[in-house]
C-alpha cells in the first residue's frame, strides 16, 4: 500500500504539480483526518473478527450530546466532551455485551443501533433548524487551529525519543534472550526513519499554515495504540482472538471481555470522530450520521491491510488506507475528473483490497 500510494502521488503530481503543495497536502491532511480516527476504531472489532456499522451514527449522537451541553446548556467544553466520548464508549460497550452474551451476529446489532441513533439524532437537534452551530465555540475551533512550529517539533520529539526507548528496551530484551537483535536494524534504522518523516512533516506543514490540531491529535493517538496493540497482552489477544477464538480460549484468554473491550474502543473512537467533523463543518445536523463516513472507514480500514476475517492488521493501517482513498479523491479533483470516473477508481481499489485481503487469508489458512 505503501508503493501504491507513492504511485498515486507521484500520477496526480505528473497531472497537477499543485497536488503536492503545501497547501493542497495540508488539505488533503485535513479531509481524511476523520475517516482516519473512524477507521482506527474499526480496526478493533476488525481484527477480532466482527464488524460495526454504528461508528457514523454513533458520533453524530456523541457530538450533539456535546454541542448541547456546550451550546445549549452552558456546560464547560470539558465537560461536554468528556460525556460524548463516554456516551460513545459505552454504546460501543452494550453493543459488544450484546454481540457476545446474547451471541447475536454484529453486523445486525451494530446495524440495528445505527437506525435507532439516527433517530435519536433527530430528536437531540432543534425541530426548527435541525442543527446546532459550534461557531466561535471551542469544539468549533479546534477543528481550525494549526499548531505552533515550536509544538509541533515537541510533538514529534517526545514520539521519537519514546520510539527509541520502546526500540532500545526490544533490542536489550531479545539480546538477554539469545534472539538475534541488531543495533542499526533494529534501533537506529527506525529511530532515523521516524525522525526524517516527523521533520518533513513539519517542513510541509509549516510552509502553509502549520500542523493542524486534530492531525496532531490523530498522529498522537496512532502512536499510542501502536504500541498498546504491538507490545502488550491486550493487543496480542486480539490478534489470538481474530486468528482463532477458539484455539484462543482454550490458551486461557478471556475472549468474551476482549471482544466487549474491542467494541468499546471502536465507539470511543466514533465519538473522537463525530466530534473532530462537527469541529470541521461547525456544526451538527442530520448529515453527521451519513453513511459515506462508515463506508469510507471500513474501506480505508481495509485497504490499508487490516482483514475483514480478523487476525491481521495494523493501526498505521487505518492512516495509510484513508491516504489512499483520500489522495484519489483529493487528486481526481485537481485534474477535473468526472464524479463516474471517480466513483469507478475509488470502487475498483476497494474491489482489489478485499480481494487481496481474501487470498492472504486463504493462504494463510493453508500454512
Amino acid at each position: 500500500m505503501l508503493v501504491a500510494l507513492a504511485v498515486i502521488w507521484g500520477y496526480f503530481y505528473c497531472e497537477n504539480p499543485l497536488f503536492l503543495s503545501p497547501r493542497n497536502l495540508s488539505n488533503l491532511s485535513m479531509q481524511i483526518v476523520v475517516t482516519g480516527t473512524v477507521a482506527l476504531g474499526m480496526f478493533f472489532v476488525l481484527v477480532i473478527g466482527e464488524i460495526d456499522l454504528s461508528v457514523a451514527a454513533v458520533g453524530a449522537v456523541s457530538a450533539a450530546i456535546s454541542a448541547n451541553l456546550a451550546v445549549n446548556m452552558g456546560a464547560e467544553t470539558t465537560t461536554a466532551v468528556v460525556a460524548g466520548l463516554a456516551l460513545g464508549a459505552c454504546i460501543g460497550f452494550l453493543q459488544g455485551l450484546a454481540v457476545t452474551v446474547f451471541r447475536a451476529p454484529s453486523f445486525i446489532v451494530t446495524l440495528g443501533t445505527s437506525l435507532a441513533l439516527q433517530g435519536a439524532l433527530l430528536q437531540l437537534l432543534p425541530q426548527t433548524s435541525s442543527l446546532i452551530s459550534l461557531v466561535g465555540q471551542p469544539l468549533g475551533n479546534i477543528g481550525n487551529t494549526y499548531l505552533p512550529a515550536r509544538i509541533s517539533v515537541m510533538i514529534v520529539a517526545i514520539l521519537v525519543v519514546t520510539l527509541f526507548l520502546l526500540r532500545i528496551q526490544d533490542h536489550l530484551g531479545r539480546r538477554n534472550e539469545g534472539a538475534g537483535s541488531g543495533l542499526l536494524t533494529g534501533v537506529i534504522t527506525p529511530v532515523a526513519i521516524a525522525s526524517l518523516l516527523g521533520v518533513g512533516v513539519i517542513v510541509v506543514f509549516d510552509a502553509y499554515r502549520g500542523v493542524p490540531m486534530l492531525v496532531a491529535i490523530l498522529l498522537v493517538l496512532l502512536s499510542f495504540f501502536a504500541y498498546i496493540t504491538a507490545q502488550t497482552r491486550f493487543g496480542l489477544y486480539l490478534f489470538a482472538i481474530g486468528a482463532n477464538a477458539e484455539a484462543a480460549r482454550r490458551a486461557g484468554i478471556y475472549v468474551s471481555t476482549l471482544r466487549i473491550a474491542g467494541f468499546t474502543l471502536t465507539g470511543l473512537f466514533a465519538a473522537i470522530g463525530g466530534m473532530m467533523a462537527a469541529g470541521r463543518v461547525l456544526a451538527v445536523s442530520p448529515d453527521s450520521a451519513d453513511s459515506t463516513l462508515l463506508l469510507e472507514a471500513i474501506a480505508a480500514a481495509v485497504i490499508g491491510g487490516i482483514s475483514l476475517f480478523g487476525g491481521r492488521g495494523s493501526v498505521w493501517s487505518a492512516l495509510i488506507g484513508a491516504l489512499v482513498i483520500g489522495s484519489v479523491s483529493n487528486g481526481m479533483l485537481l485534474i477535473n475528473a468526472s464524479t463516474s470516473t471517480r466513483l469507478e477508481v475509488q470502487g475498483a481499489i476497494l474491489t482489489l483490497a478485499v480481494v487481496l485481503d481474501a487470498l492472504l487469508s486463504r493462504r494463510a489458512l493453508r500454512r
